[in-house]
C-alpha cells in the first residue's frame, strides 16, 4: 500500500476518533445537565459554546493533519464517529445514569421528608 493511501486511511481514523471525542464531550455536558437542571437560555448558551468547540476541533484536525484542505471523507468520518458512539455507548450510559439520578433524587426527597417530620 502506498504511503499516500496509508496517510489518508490514518486521517480518516483520526476523523472518526475526533467524532467520538466530540460525542464524549457532549455526553459530559448531558450528564452535567442531569445533575444541575438549567433554563432554556443556559441550555442554548451551552449548546452554542459546544458548537463552536466542535467546529474549532474539526478545523484543528483538518488544519494540523491536512494543511487546511477540506476533505469530505474527514467530515464524514467525524459524523460517523459521532453516530457510532451515540448508538453503541451513549444511549446505554445515559439511560443508566438517568435511572441512577432518579433513584438518587428519590433518596434525597425521602431523607428531606424524614428530617422535616423529625423537626415537627
Amino acid at each position: 500500500m502506498s504511503v499516500t493511501i496509508r496517510y489518508e486511511a490514518w486521517l480518516f481514523l483520526m476523523s472518526v476518533g475526533t467524532g467520538v471525542g466530540l460525542s464524549i464531550v457532549y455526553d459530559c455536558l448531558r450528564i452535567f445537565r442531569l445533575f444541575c437542571p438549567h433554563n432554556a437560555w443556559a441550555l442554548g448558551t451551552e449548546d452554542l459554546i459546544y458548537g463552536i468547540y466542535s467546529a474549532v476541533m474539526t478545523f484543528a484536525l483538518l488544519y494540523e493533519q491536512n494543511d487546511g484542505n477540506l476533505r469530505g471523507y474527514c467530515i464524514g468520518g467525524v459524523i460517523l464517529g459521532m453516530a457510532v458512539y451515540e448508538n453503541l455507548v451513549s444511549r446505554r450510559v445515559l439511560k443508566c445514569l438517568q435511572k441512577r439520578v432518579e433513584w438518587l433524587k428519590m433518596k434525597i426527597r425521602r431523607h428531606q421528608n424524614r428530617s422535616k417530620q423529625v423537626r415537627r
